[in-house]
């Protein structure tokens, strides 16, 4: 399971109409922000830009942790980790999995979250 889904549902009053339109609302803005979040990474990693990447990760990992994207997290932890530890070869290479993990994680998200 690649999603929290109590963290997700922990982020609605309960079921008020106005609070799951809110909440379909912010998991759009989730998709579109994560889609940029990782096209930064991509470029960061491919131009070994640590201070960057490093920075980026770290804000990745805050957003994945808020919305309950559990896999997405458990990634970008180990990255910015590795790459703390000057280990940028296998930073990279967990980067480098972060889309098929996104594209993963959207599907789990569609069935209540229908783009």
């Amino acid at each position: 399971m690649l999603v929290d889904w109590s963290r997700l549902d922990s982020l609605k009053q309960g079921d008020d109409e106005d609070d799951i339109i809110w909440l379909e609302e912010m998991v759009r803005s989730l998709r579109k922000n994560m889609n940029s979040r990782l096209e930064n990474i991509k470029s960061f990693t491919d131009e070994k830009r640590s201070v960057e990447l490093q920075a980026e990760l770290h804000q990745t990992k805050g957003v994945a942790a808020n919305f309950g994207l559990a896999g997405v997290q458990k990634n970008v932890t180990e990255a910015e980790q590795k790459l703390k530890e000057g280990n940028l070869e296998a930073c990279l290479a967990l980067c480098q999995e972060l889309p098929s993990l996104w594209e993963q994680t959207k599907k789990e998200l569609a069935p209540k979250f229908p783009e």
